[in-house]
């Protein structure tokens, strides 16, 4: 499945347009930051990247010099209003950048579908099975992320996040059924992360699973403490971690 990475700032037109995406494509949300998407580029290795650019002012001019630094071969569509475009104008003429100003879901598909050679009548008419699980996988490490991805991604819809905040940006734009969490994270750790979650009365019942690359008594017994509805030390095993979620599920709907 191609990879999109999302590039906006999680308002409803991004919503909007990765809640329909994510039923053809592997869809990756990033907000709108020069470095985070930096970040995200070597992460997540997309195959082109959709870019609100309503949301951006002069001050973002270095986004799109991250994704032309790069890879200038790397298809850029950006969508919104046209006198923000003339804005970074400069970035399109090499042809990395197209820009569409509507972002229905007819629209946005069909200029996806071009740069990918693919049939865009198809998969606007496709019904698209969409009752796989969402699972948000938290860790500041991109290694750990990008194995944990792999382990998960057949079985499970799965979203990344490099920390706390974006955590909770992707939360409010896709209600996850479950988040593994890394218990040792800088800024925002583990514990913080899992108490902001349980604040929101809409993802307090959110099952979390702890990730901890400590695993001596007292370490685990902190992490033990806040109730988790699992833990693993890293690296878990595939069939042990998907064999834990899966019984979360199944106690859920019992």
């Amino acid at each position: 499945m191609r990879k999109i990475l999302i590039v906006g700032d999680f308002t409803n037109d991004t919503s909007d347009v990765n809640s329909f995406l994510a039923q053809h494509f592997h869809t990756q949300l990033c907000t709108n930051s020069a470095k985070i998407v930096k970040s995200m580029l070597k992460l997540y290795t997309p195959d082109l990247v959709l870019m609100d650019i309503d949301c951006l002012d002069l001050s973002d001019e270095d986004i799109f010099q991250v994704l032309q630094e790069y890879n200038s071969q790397l298809p850029v569509i950006t969508y919104g209003k046209e006198t923000n475009k003339q804005m970074f104008i400069s970035y399109y003429y090499s042809g990395q950048c197209k820009h569409i100003q509507q972002a229905s879901r007819e629209v946005v598909i069909k200029a996806i579908c071009k740069e990918f050679n693919m049939n865009a009548d198809a998969i606007l008419n496709a019904v698209v099975e969409t009752d796989k699980r969402h699972i948000i996988v938290v860790d500041d490490n991109p290694v750990l992320l990008r194995n944990m991805r792999n382990m998960l991604q057949d079985k499970y819809r799965v979203t990344l996040a490099t920390s706390a905040a974006q955590c909770m940006k992707v939360m409010g734009q896709d209600k996850p059924d479950l988040i593994i969490l890394d218990y040792e994270m800088p800024v925002v750790d583990g514990k913080q992360t899992l108490e902001m979650i349980r604040a929101e009365q809409d993802y307090k019942d959110v099952p979390v699973i702890f990730l901890t690359g400590i695993a001596d008594k007292e370490h685990v017994d902190a992490v033990l403490d806040l109730k988790p509805a699992g833990y693993f030390v890293k690296p878990p095993m595939q069939t042990k971690i998907i064999n834990a979620i899966e019984n979360i599920f199944l106690k859920q709907e019992g």
